[in-house]
């Protein structure tokens, strides 16, 4: 045995050592208080004797007060014993609810409404904290079905593009050539999908770092970024705006939303027309538009266009995953502001992005 004094088992537990705190606030006082009477509780007896006065202390224990107290040793025992009970039972909840979580989903929550002070926000942190992993989990999920489910038309692309060359008995080199460049053309939507699907997932997890940034800046790097897209298309690609517009934004989010909306607007304006780059800035918002001259969208397909992997028509084998109207409109969020769209309908003149960022 060693020198370390064993403790007894049930000792770890919470209510034992409230029960036994309980049971010494209840029931030494009482015997404090026995104590006391039986110290005071005498009789004096006085005589005369011989022509003595003579006094004679007589003490006597009632029978009663000892059965008292004897009798209230148990009663306290248990009035401390369902105190302690009522004392544990808020955190007897928050395990039972975390088993629970344990052995199903974490769609199970405490809510807790009564109880010491304390263990109420205890609950509410940990309802809080179920909320946050059940939308990560279900941002896993998504991100997992989204991406399987993108990837799976590119990769039959690939093995049918495959099976055709396979499968013919002499082919040439213009028939190689024709099946590398469909190869080509899954692979890069490949990418592309797979690049939006994770910048997507980082930037739902990530915080946002403000730090004041000019938006004229970024807007132009965009620019000379997209140039060449531009140049390949016959657009003219103009930005206009304050000589500098710092603000405190996340840079890196900001910048990759403006480059998917001058990227859209590249895309879908008609070839040869203006894509024009409007940044405004206030003491409370800075804004970003961007204006195209395609086909337009008509007003009951306007909000569906910021849904994920929502396409235009004819441009399915564009590269275009689909995502980045949808991450442009996250970054807003963020940012406290929105992406608004304003386009006549089909019948011309483009559309119009403004995305708005509160500082």
């Amino acid at each position: 045995m060693s020198g370390r004094r064993r403790r007894f088992p049930g000792w770890r537990s919470l209510r034992t050592r409230l029960t036994v705190l309980g049971f010494l606030a209840g029931y030494v006082p009482v015997l404090l208080l026995f104590g006391v009477v039986l110290a005071t509780e005498t009789e004096v007896d006085v005589h005369v004797e011989n022509g003595v006065l003579t006094q004679e202390r007589i003490s006597e224990r009632s029978p009663w007060v000892t059965g008292t107290v004897v009798a209230l040793g148990p009663g306290a025992a248990l009035a401390a014993w369902w105190w302690a009970g009522r004392a544990v039972r808020p955190i007897e909840r928050v395990r039972a609810v975390a088993e629970e979580i344990e052995a199903g989903g974490l769609g199970r929550r405490i809510g807790l409404r009564e109880g010491p002070t304390e263990i109420v926000a205890l609950a509410a942190s940990f309802d809080a904290m179920l909320g946050r992993l059940e939308a990560s989990a279900e941002t896993q999920r998504r991100l997992i079905e989204e991406t399987s489910h993108e990837l799976r038309t590119p990769l039959s692309v690939l093995a049918a593009n495959a099976e055709v060359l396979l499968a013919r008995p002499d082919p040439d080199l213009e028939v190689y050539r024709r099946g590398l460049e469909r190869s080509g053309r899954a692979a890069e939507r490949m990418r592309s999908t797979i690049d939006e699907l994770l910048l997507e997932a980082r930037g739902r997890a990530r915080t946002l770092d403000r730090a004041p940034v000019d938006l004229m800046a970024l807007v132009r790097s965009v620019r000379d970024e997209t140039a060449p897209l531009a140049a390949a298309r016959g657009t003219e690609l103009r930005v206009t705006g304050p000589a500098e517009a710092v603000c405190p934004v996340d840079g890196v989010s900001v910048r990759r939303a403006v480059a998917n909306l001058v990227d859209n607007a590249l895309r879908y304006g008609a070839d040869g027309s203006t894509v024009l780059v409007e940044v405004e800035c206030s003491a409370s918002e800075a804004a970003v538009s961007v204006t195209d001259h395609g086909p337009g969208i008509p007003e009951h397909e306007q909000e569906r266009v910021f849904q994920r992997f929502r396409r235009g028509p004819g441009r399915g084998d564009d590269g275009g995953s689909g995502l980045g109207l949808a991450i442009a409109r996250q970054t807003a969020a963020a940012h406290g502001g929105g992406l608004g769209l304003t386009s006549p309908g089909p019948t011309g003149d483009g559309c119009v992005f403004r995305l708005v960022l509160q500082h």
